[in-house]
C-alpha cells in the first residue's frame, strides 16, 4: 500500500486529515487483528524500523526519530501487507542501516 512520506511535523501539528503515519499505525494495528495480538505487533513492527523509545513516549517527543521509522515502514509496506514479511523486511533493513 502506498503512503505519502512522513515529515516531522506531523507528530507536532493538529490537522482533519489523518497524517500518513496515523493512517500506517491504524494499518499495523489491524494486520495481526485489532486486539492485544495487534498491538504487540504494531510495537515489534515500531522497533524494527528503529523506534528506540518506550511505548509511553508520544512520538511528537521525538518527532524526527519517529519519522525515520515511519518512512521504513512506508517503503515496506510498498512492497508488502504480509505482517511476518514487513517485520522481516525491517529488521533487515533496520540492520543494513547500522552497518555504514
Amino acid at each position: 500500500m502506498q503512503f505519502d512520506e512522513v515529515r516531522p511535523e506531523h507528530f507536532t501539528t493538529l490537522s482533519r486529515n489523518p497524517f500518513p503515519h496515523i493512517l500506517m499505525d491504524r494499518l499495523l494495528l489491524q494486520m495481526a487483528g485489532a486486539d492485544a495480538d495487534g498491538s504487540q505487533y504494531r510495537k515489534e513492527v515500531l522497533a524494527a524500523a528503529g523506534w528506540k523509545h518506550d511505548g509511553l513516549v508520544t512520538f511528537g517527543k521525538y518527532p524526527n526519530d519517529a519519522c525515520d521509522a515511519f518512512n521504513r515502514i512506508r517503503e515496506v509496506l510498498a512492497q508488502t501487507e504480509e505482517p511476518s514479511e514487513v517485520l522481516a523486511a525491517l529488521i533487515k533493513l533496520n540492520t543494513k542501516d547500522y552497518r555504514h
